[in-house]
């Protein structure tokens, strides 16, 4: 037997996220799903930046939205709606191992935005401005400093194919500051602290969204952001301090996701132990990842299970929840306890798997799922 024996392309209830972005799909959490598109569409038609807490237990799926709006064509898709410019969005995890992490976390972001694409962007605002006869102007108003519009002009300059040249730029990018490479590119200092990664980030952002023509609004998520907890005080200060510089030195644009998973008894009031007062007073909005209703998990498993990607064949109405039994479903749901998007995942991902194994037929009902519930680590004994 195979997954087509039970009408699947695959295992639908994926633990990680496929490479594939047409096969990243949104199933349940409609409420959720419905709370972020309503600020990005904030993001898309107005200018100011601001920051949302994305705040749920484990496993309640912040990563994966951050992956879905920023993997997929949705954005592309709001854009179009609303007939604005497309956003950019980026996802990258909080640094927790590096002695530096506002160095890691940037070049964390430029391995995610790519040196070519920078370039080519920066480029595409070069050639809209410099006929005009201000693209100078423009940079010299959207950089927080000499060195950086200074680097910036040069990139809106420098010819596509000069490879040697551009070699010189990422190097520069990713913290090469040495004599020889500061003196090819006629730059005065390196990337060499928090405050000139600040300005430098700020101002990629303030030219890539200036009058929303290249990008309506920058969406950037930061996933694990509990995980500052494990930096010492000092890398951890320093952290919120430079995003509460970014913030306010990109005052316009820019949507910061803080994907944030509380630690036991954590309320949302306590987040200024982690946050700190001034970041925290910047974040004004929060999206709640709930744990879902057994209504709502049931839904999510039929999304699932009937999704074009994974269903290759009909299935009759009176059981669209095929190859399970519709009982078995619910009967499942009642006894892994919490739930979460994970949990559930888990659970119907070995019950499939290890169905198939036994050649399990037609349906997986009720007394299969007890004969293998040993298996299921949330089930409750």
């Amino acid at each position: 037997m195979d997954y087509q024996d039970y009408k699947l392309s695959e295992n639908p209830f994926r633990l990680t996220p496929p490479m594939n972005p047409n096969n990243i799909i949104w199933a349940g959490m409609h409420g959720v799903k419905a709370q972020l598109e309503k600020r990005i569409r904030i993001a898309m038609r107005t200018s100011a930046s601001r920051i949302i807490i994305n705040w749920g237990a484990y496993g309640s799926g912040k990563t994966h939205a951050a992956t879905y709006f920023t993997r997929t064509d949705r954005l592309k898709k709001i854009s179009q709606e609303l007939n604005v410019a497309e956003a950019m969005s980026i996802k990258v995890s909080l640094p927790r191992t590096s002695k530096d992490v506002v160095q890691a976390f940037w070049r964390a972001l430029l391995g995610q935005l790519s040196f070519k694409k920078l370039v080519e962007d920066i480029h595409q605002l070069s050639d809209r401005l410099q006929p005009l006869g201000y693209f100078e102007t423009v940079v010299a108003s959207l950089a927080n400093d000499n060195a950086i519009e200074q680097l910036f002009v040069q990139l809106g300059k420098i010819e596509k194919d000069d490879t040697e040249l551009l070699e010189n730029y990422e190097r520069y990018l990713y913290g090469d500051s040495t004599k020889a490479t500061l003196n090819k590119l006629g730059l005065p200092l390196g990337i060499a602290d928090d405050e000139q990664v600040v300005n430098l980030i700020s101002t990629l952002l303030n030219c890539l969204t200036y009058e929303k023509q290249q990008y309506s609004t920058v969406l950037l998520w930061i996933d694990e952001f509990e995980d500052i907890d494990t930096l010492n005080k000092t890398s951890a200060d320093r952290f919120t301090t430079f995003l509460r510089q970014l913030i306010d030195k990109t005052p316009n644009n820019l949507t910061l996701f803080l994907n944030f998973t509380p630690k036991r008894f954590l309320n949302i009031e306590d987040l200024s132990v982690y946050m700190g007062d001034a970041l925290l007073s910047r974040a004004a909005v929060r999206v709640s990842f709930e744990e879902p209703t057994i209504e709502e998990a049931v839904n999510y498993v039929d999304e699932l299970l009937n999704h074009h990607i994974y269903r290759i064949d009909d299935v009759k109405e009176s059981n669209r929840f095929y190859p399970f039994s519709a009982d078995a479903i619910e009967y499942v749901l009642r006894n892994i306890g919490r739930h979460s998007i994970r949990k559930i995942n888990e659970a119907f991902s070995i019950i499939l798997e290890l169905a198939l194994l036994a050649e399990k037929q037609p349906e997986i009902g009720i007394p299969f799922v007890d004969s293998i519930s040993n298996e299921i680590i949330a089930w409750e004994r």
